[in-house]
Order: C-alpha cells, then structure tokens, then sequence
C-alpha cells in the first residue's frame, strides 16, 4: 500500500469520473506528478469543491497499491494565487506543461519552487513573459535538454555579440558561415541577453520565446498545447 500524507501539492489537471467523482492530476515535490480519485465532491458543498482548482497551495493525503490513488484528505494551505487575464493563461500554459512533460511519480523538487515563484509572481505582474520564459528555462534543465545561452555548440567558444548563430536543438548555438542569410538566424547580442536574464528588453523575451519553443516541441511532440489557444483568442 501506497501513502501520501500531508504532501504540499497544486491541482494542475482535473475532469469528472463517474457521477459524482473527479479524477485530479496534482504536482507535489516529493512524488511528482500524482494522479488521483477524488470521490463524491461533485455533489458536496461548493465551498469544498472550490479547492479543486488550479493555483491554490494544498496539502494532500492519499493511498493506493499502484497507479492511480485514492485522495483521503485535502485542505488549503495558503493563499490562492489569483491571476486573471493573460496572466491566467499564462497559469493555464504553465500546469499544461507540467501535465505533458512530467512523468507521473516522478519528483522534481526544483520544479515545484520554480512553479510556485512562477505563480506568485503572475499574480502580481501584468507582463507575464519574464515569468513564461523563466520557467520554461527551469523546466528544460529539469528535462536534461537546456541548452548553453554562454557558449558556443561546436567549440565551446564563448558567443560573440555581432555573430548569428543557427540552434540545433540537441547541441545548442552553432555559428554560422559570413554572408549567409540572416532569416531564421540569432543574433549573439540578443542570445547574451538572454543569458544575462534581460526580460525588460524585447529582443531578449523574443529570442527566448522562440529558443524554448524549440526545444520544448522537440519535447511534446505533434500534438498541439491546448493552452496557446486561449492566447490566440486574447490577441
């Protein structure tokens, strides 16, 4: 038999089970990614039910012999993270991520204070791309294919402000021969500025933007975000 007892924990991934159930994806530090059997709240007052949304800090209880979990026990255990607008989507892009590349059982402490500050600081920002762009950097070094914003691919040169560079998703910044075209190309002052964490200038959240996105396709594969919708449906 399996337990989780009073594990911090937010609910990133919800749908109904049954009748009266729902079945609740949840991140925690200690066990990764939990999916979980919530019985009877469909039917229970709406102040329970509340808890069952995204961006409020939990602590669970569970148990089960494998796979999917029976939750015994939930409460809040903080103030809810209240994001709205673009900033709301941003939450949604984040637990989606989180959703599609974490395994089940698998901790990622790092993760977790990463996507808790993520959280705080969307709810107190009305330019979400800093934060966005953070934390795909932290959750592609958890993933093992963070790539190196300082150094050159090849050689480990280190990059040079006035050179373009090319990204090859498994190796990084691969500078490029004089006189090539520039389309499609990064040019080494904004990747610098990248590594320098730079989110004020827009080079940088531009550059970034399209770097992450890269590599975390290489990651989710055909299957489209559902979240990036929502941003189309914004603009």
């Amino acid at each position: 038999m399996r337990r989780v007892e009073l594990q911090p924990a937010y609910i990133i991934h919800t749908r109904p089970y049954r009748d009266t159930s729902f079945i609740v994806h949840c991140f925690t530090p200690q066990y990764g990614i939990l999916a979980t059997v919530v019985r009877g709240q469909r039917q229970k007052k709406k102040s329970q039910r509340a808890l069952l949304n995204p961006f409020i800090p939990l602590l669970i209880s569970a148990q089960g012999k494998a796979g999917m979990l029976l939750m015994t026990h939930f409460e809040g255990a903080g103030i809810p993270h209240s994001l709205k607008g673009i900033c709301l989507y941003s939450g949604l892009y984040l637990n989606e991520l989180l959703h599609r590349l974490i395994p089940e059982a698998d901790p990622h402490p790092e993760i977790f204070s990463a996507y808790q500050q993520a959280l705080s600081e969307l709810a107190e920002t009305e330019c979400p791309e800093p934060v966005l762009r953070r934390f795909e950097q932290s959750l592609l070094q958890a993933m093992g294919v963070a790539i190196s914003w300082t150094e050159e691919a090849l050689d480990s040169g280190p990059i040079r402000s006035e050179a373009y560079y090319r990204l090859e998703t498994q190796q990084g910044f691969v500078p490029v021969m004089a006189g090539e075209k520039k389309t499609g190309l990064f040019y080494g002052e904004h990747i610098l500025q990248v590594a320098r964490q730079r989110f004020d200038l827009v080079s940088a959240r531009q550059t970034a933007k399209r770097v992450n996105r890269c590599l975390l396709q290489a990651l989710l594969g055909a299957k489209p975000l559902r979240s990036r919708e929502f941003f189309n449906l914004k603009k």
